[in-house]
């Protein structure tokens, strides 16, 4: 969880580059405070997992956390320690570069070492991995699915977590780095045969999601594609978070994962018309009206 710092310019800076701002604003940010916000939008009752300092971002933290619904009582200020900031640069094209402090972050562990059973189990990687293979483990043993945005790419996460993952998702540019390769090539039967020797464990799946491409569920044997809706792009942050915070709160009501990510897809194309990460993330109604519309629009005459 951090304060996002955002600056709008025209251009991201290139190395050695000096650019103007635009505009400046402070958002709730971080990857899994983006997701724990678009889980509740989406309907989803849960419980948030996190550390935060004990400093004024954290008093502040706090605040739009409850003003977004989300939970506190399992978010733990770490005394001495500052709170997680994003340094986030939006371009014209809402392309962004982002610089994170973990600030509190690091120090995440599950206080007093117990869990109440969940339906889904969500994580990411911007908090410490030992931390969360401890969440996932406890998880599984209590019943619970367990899905992985394995994001930002950490080499130790494929063999500390990949195992212990139901539902691995990625964008491109990851699955291109734990696949040990530049770019993912743009043949799908190639990208598949890549995403498969990813899987650790038979019934695992495999998420990519393309952005404005759309998304591809791989299993072991298995490829569905679920296309995108068509949306007119302000800021990409949070968007990955969006989808699968989203993703999780239709699992966990119990749809087919297919549905799911139907609606994941949909409510990260409406995240990307907004500004901002945790701010940006739809409302439920929002995205089943979205849904509805794309329905009526296939429909012949």
């Amino acid at each position: 969880m951090n304060v996002d710092a955002v600056l709008r310019v025209r251009e991201l800076p290139r190395a050695g580059e000096t650019v103007h701002a635009l505009a400046f604003d402070r958002f709730l940010g971080g990857k899994g405070a983006n997701q724990a916000v678009s889980a509740a939008r989406s309907g989803a009752e849960l419980r948030f997992h996190a550390c935060i300092g004990d400093d004024e971002d954290g008093e502040w933290l706090m605040s739009q956390l409850q003003a977004h619904s989300v939970p506190v009582s399992n978010v733990e200020p770490v005394p001495g320690a500052s709170s997680g900031r994003a340094y986030v640069c939006v371009d014209q094209h809402g392309e962004n570069l982002i610089i994170v402090d973990a600030g509190a972050n690091a120090r995440l562990g599950l206080r007093g070492g117990t869990l109440e059973p969940s339906k889904v189990a969500l994580a990411q990687l911007e908090t410490p991995i030992p931390a969360t293979v401890e969440f996932f483990t406890k998880h599984r043993d209590l019943g619970a699915l367990t899905v992985l945005n394995a994001a930002p790419a950490i080499a130790e996460a494929r063999d500390a977590l990949f195992p212990l993952t139901d539902i691995l998702v990625l964008n491109e540019s990851e699955m291109a780095f734990y696949a040990g390769i530049e770019s993912l090539p743009e043949d799908v039967e190639d990208i598949t045969t890549l995403a498969r020797a990813l899987i650790s464990h038979k019934e695992q799946v495999i998420v990519l999601t393309c952005g404005a491409a759309g998304a591809l569920a791989i299993t072991w044997n298995g490829l569905d594609f679920t296309p995108a809706r068509l949306t007119k792009v302000r800021d990409t942050t949070g968007s990955g978070d969006c989808f699968c915070g989203a993703l999780c709160a239709r699992l966990a009501e119990g749809d087919e994962l297919d549905q799911a990510i139907r609606f994941a897809s949909v409510a990260a194309s409406l995240s990307v018309e907004r500004d901002g990460a945790a701010s940006a993330m739809p409302a439920r109604e929002d995205i089943e009206l979205a849904m509805f519309e794309m329905t009526a629009a296939e429909m012949p005459g």
